[in-house]
């Protein structure tokens, strides 16, 4: 029989009972338990700490929660939230499910009661490949067009997809990585946007006009982006490897990637200088549009 993992639980509650009631329930079957008394505290809690699973009150009559369920549901939308619902407040439960929750129980908790909510949110996250023992690898494919505002929704998704198990400062430096090499894929690969075009744009504030411009552009708007991760779970590695449609770049000339200093006025080597500072073994391919790095995650 496989052991049931260990999750975290963000309880975002200002009476101690509460608190007390689901942190020894919770540590009973081998979960550890993070507290919040506020819902500012909770968002902020949520960042650092990334829990698995949320239980918060709503703070009535403000409906202070209601907006913490729909940030939440914002930052990382398969994170379960439960409510913890007052006798008399059915309208409020009821529009906090339908702003993201995922379920709720009723206040005074009963165990019973708890457990059976607590195991739905459980079964509700995703599955990961170290839950499956007989799975070695696991591979992403995203292929997303040349449109520089998906860029941050998409690199979010990559590290809630692939990453949520590194440590939060490993996840930062991936993030500014992706989100580089990312953009550097879709502006300057696919749709050809020199660093001195996008600059003289920004500064006439016609950066928008610009991107809208190439992207209706017949040579570029049936370019793509393609970026896959794959997860070797023998190695405990990550590779990244994004790909564009454009007509590459000549990488050769930066004295074989090995840059001692961020070049000035170019955008796409601050992307290289950023990524190679965190993660070193960075490499294109010989056309130059098509980069490839790997996260070591033990």
């Amino acid at each position: 029989m496989i052991a049931t993992p260990s999750r975290t639980l963000l309880v975002v509650a200002d009476n101690p009972d509460t608190q007390a009631l689901i942190l020894e329930h919770a540590r009973a079957k081998g979960h550890s338990v993070i507290a919040a008394t506020s819902p500012a505290l909770g968002l902020t809690t949520f960042d650092m700490t990334q829990p698995d699973i949320v239980i918060m009150d709503l703070f009535l009559p403000d409906q202070e929660g209601m907006t913490l369920v729909k940030q939440i549901r914002q930052r990382r939308p398969t994170c379960p939230v439960v409510l913890l619902s007052d006798a008399g407040h059915d309208a409020s439960t009821m529009e906090g499910l339908r702003a993201g929750a995922l379920d709720y129980v009723q206040q005074p908790i009963h165990e019973e009661a708890f457990a059976q909510v607590l195991q739905r949110a459980i079964h509700s996250l995703p599955a990961s490949v170290d839950d499956a023992p007989g799975v070695e690898r696991l591979e992403y494919v995203l292929v997303m067009g040349p449109d520089p505002n998906d860029v941050e929704s998409t690199v979010t998704w990559l590290i809630q997809g692939t990453a949520m198990g590194l440590m939060e400062a490993r996840q930062l430096h991936l993030r500014a990585a992706l989100q580089e090499l990312v953009m550097n894929a879709v502006e300057h690969g696919c749709l050809e946007v020199r660093y001195r075009d996008k600059t003289e744009a920004m500064a006439k504030d016609q950066y928008d006009s610009l991107i809208q411009q190439r992207r209706q552009d017949a040579r570029f708007r049936d370019r793509r982006v393609t970026i896959r991760a794959i997860y070797d779970k023998r190695q405990q590695i990550l590779t990244y490897h994004i790909a564009d449609e454009g007509k590459g770049f000549n990488w050769k000339s930066r004295g074989n990637l090995r840059l001692d200093v961020c070049p000035t006025g170019d955008a796409s080597g601050r992307g290289i200088f950023l990524t190679q500072s965190f993660f070193p073994d960075l490499r294109y391919n010989e056309k130059g549009n098509e980069v490839s790095f790997t996260v070591r995650l033990a």
